[in-house]
């Protein structure tokens, strides 16, 4: 695999969307309010930690890497806006932040490692490591997607173009970037190696239709939508060559936990003899856990599956189960595609121990 990145791959960011606006200098921060797309744009303050766990629990700003921005930058405007020299009442900021999504596990691994400092009252450090969240999280990106688009064009040396399937959105409205499994098809299609993107629908959020569609079609990139229920379907008939997944929270042993509905496509690829890959940061790996068994599973309200856009389509009575993620096993994994290698789920947690990272 090739190691250096092109200066020229994906450096033109015209055709992308970017999910937030962050002013440095003046400590100024906006987000993209995700739930009014793809039909309004507007970007609304994050002016502190309240501000920032409201959109993130509401899901305003939703993808793994782009939970954690959000959250650091959000912490790091309440301090810079403090006078308060007993920095304390951070260590209780950091684990509100993280109260906000329990499963996705990037946020939890940026603040809980402030935690000593706090105790230590090593501020400066603490506001440079949560801009640092913010400017690494470019830079692990393009690896990230580089390290992608060489695995699949490496996998499939006959084929000039390859057809995708994906599910949820894991593109730059997940990301301050171009995004994990999104941004490999991105690459794809910059390079012209890309024929065609299934992108499923993703019920109850309908974040492929909303939001994956929005990315795709602004980046003038060749997909179709579908429902999630018809991916076998297409797998069966389109000659589907890999499914690229995002990934909220990876256990040691390589299970994943990403959207609800990714281990029924781990499963199906599985049947039809198709490549499946996860595509995570190192941030978005949980070095706490061995398995997937211990994947916290967040279960969301019962009213996001009986209504859309507040409007009702099933009674208010309807019993309902909504789990947001669900856990893929490792035996169904092609290979985890991350910003230090790809390696099959085997061989994750001794790369983990090495210098590759």
């Amino acid at each position: 695999m090739a190691t250096e990145i092109p200066t020229d791959f994906l450096k033109n960011e015209e055709n992308r969307l970017n999910s937030l606006r962050f002013d440095e200098e003046n400590g100024k921060l906006e987000v993209l309010d995700q739930l009014l797309l793809p039909h309004e744009f507007k970007y609304i303050p994050v002016n502190g930690v309240n501000d920032a766990y409201e959109v993130i629990k509401t899901m305003k700003v939703r993808g793994a890497p782009l939970i954690a921005t959000v959250g650091c930058l959000g912490l790091y405007i309440e301090i810079q806006q403090s006078s308060d020299s007993n920095i304390s009442w951070i260590s209780g900021k950091i684990n509100y932040l993280i109260s906000s999504r329990p499963t996705a596990v990037d946020l939890r691994n940026a603040l809980q490692s402030l935690l000593p400092l706090v105790q230590e009252n090593k501020l400066d450090e603490i506001k440079k490591r949560l801009l640092d969240v913010y400017h690494k999280e470019k830079q692990e990106n393009r690896r990230l997607v580089w390290n992608g688009y060489q695995e699949l064009i490496t996998a499939f040396p006959k084929k000039q173009k390859l057809t995708i399937m994906t599910i949820c959105n894991t593109g730059s409205l997940a990301t301050c970037s171009w995004g994990t499994a999104l941004g490999v098809i991105r690459a794809l299609h910059s390079e012209n190696r890309l024929e065609i993107v299934y992108a499923l629908e993703t019920r109850p959020y309908n974040q492929g239709v909303r939001l994956t569609a929005a990315e795709l079609l602004h980046g003038n990139v060749p997909f179709k939508l579908i429902t999630d229920s018809m991916a076998a379907s297409v797998m069966k008939s389109k000659n589907v060559d890999a499914v690229l997944t995002g990934a909220d929270n990876v256990a040691l042993n390589g299970d994943t936990a990403n959207k609800i509905g990714t281990y029924m496509l781990a499963v199906l690829a599985n049947y039809h003899a198709i490549n499946f890959y996860p595509v995570v940061p190192l941030t978005s790996i949980n070095q706490k856990i061995e398995t997937g068994e211990e994947i916290v599973i967040e279960e969301r309200p019962a009213i996001e599956m009986l209504t859309i856009n507040g409007t009702n389509i099933g009674s208010l009575n309807t019993p309902v189960w909504n789990p947001a993620f669900d856990v893929t096993p490792a035996n169904l994994i092609t290979k985890i595609i991350t910003d230090f290698g790809n390696f099959k789920p085997s061989e994750l947690k001794n790369a983990l121990k090495s210098d590759l990272y």
